[in-house]
């Protein structure tokens, strides 16, 4: 750990300290306290891996403020490219005020800028202005929906994640899985089970007869679409008449298709803004898309 003083007051530095029980329980701690969920399990059944790495600073054995990164490569539009996410962006409510995000914040430009294609964020409504300080830009993200009338027949089963069979055929179809988006990741299955053992723990779904997986939530009469796994390319408008019931008149993709084409659009609005580095955000701006809602770190 690295010793420093920031505003008069003394911490301690330190990044990637999963296997540092002490720290992982308190910043476990804090992601409940700010955020609602802990990465415990996550990093018991051993998918947190090298790619999510906080950056903390330590007041005697207590995580009081982090800013993490994930690193993530993705294919977009065809081209492969190196995207660092931050998030996790937290401080403990009697550590506020003394600039240890913004230190932070600093740390993890310092390491990616000029590491990645991209560096980016989503932030809510309470620190839009933070983040232009440090040459962030926000950027609109657009949702694809179409409207459905289905009849179908086709067996489809909830997946069971507790399920040694069921998690071992997840595993293997998001790791084989081929795009079906615009802006994919690659080598996630680890998100995708952190994921999978949270908050969509009860929204994973298997289209038998398409061999693809599909994770989703219905709203009312609106099936929120979140992400398709399949080995093979699968028409997305089968995939969609397979998993809607009689009582959805409408879906909404968590991600940009590759096919946009009968598809409605439209401004993304009330949600976490997205940010990303002036210098790097071109690729993005002329083109109306979203980041995968599964791959929000």
């Amino acid at each position: 750990m690295e010793k420093l003083v920031i505003k008069d007051n003394s911490y301690h530095f330190i990044k990637d300290f999963k296997h540092d029980e002490v720290l992982r329980k308190s910043f476990n701690s804090m992601t409940e306290t700010h955020f609602g969920f802990s990465l415990e399990d996550w990093y018991q059944s051993g998918y947190w891996g090298d790619y999510y790495v906080p950056y903390a600073l330590i007041d005697g054995k207590e995580v009081v403020s982090n800013v993490s990164i994930n690193r993530l490569e993705f294919v977009i539009n065809g081209q492969a490219k190196l995207g660092i996410q931050i998030g996790t962006v937290m401080t403990d409510e009697a550590y506020r005020k003394r600039g240890l995000n913004k230190y932070l914040l600093l740390r993890v430009l310092e390491d990616w800028k000029g590491q990645a294609d991209f560096i980016y964020l989503f932030a809510n409504d309470s620190v839009l202005d933070f983040y232009p300080k440090f040459g962030f830009e926000s950027l609109e993200e657009y949702q694809y929906s179409r409207s459905v009338n289905s009849d179908s027949t086709s067996a489809f089963r909830k997946l069971n994640i507790e399920n040694n069979d069921d998690l071992a055929l997840l595993k293997e179809t998001v790791n084989q899985s081929v795009p079906v988006s615009k802006i994919s990741v690659r080598d996630h299955a680890s998100m995708i089970l952190f994921y999978g053992m949270s908050f969509m723990k009860e929204s994973i779904y298997l289209l038998e007869e398409l061999k693809t997986i599909v994770f989703a939530d219905q709203e009312g009469d609106t099936l929120v679409l979140h992400e398709v796994f399949c080995k093979r390319g699968v028409d997305l408008n089968e995939v969609i008449q397979k998993i809607s019931s009689s009582n959805i008149n409408q879906v909404k993709l968590g991600f940009t298709p590759l096919d946009i084409s009968g598809l409605e659009k439209s401004l993304i609005t009330g949600e976490d803004q997205l940010f990303m580095l002036q210098d790097q955000s071109n690729f993005f701006k002329e083109n109306q898309w979203m980041f995968p809602i599964m791959s929000h770190a």
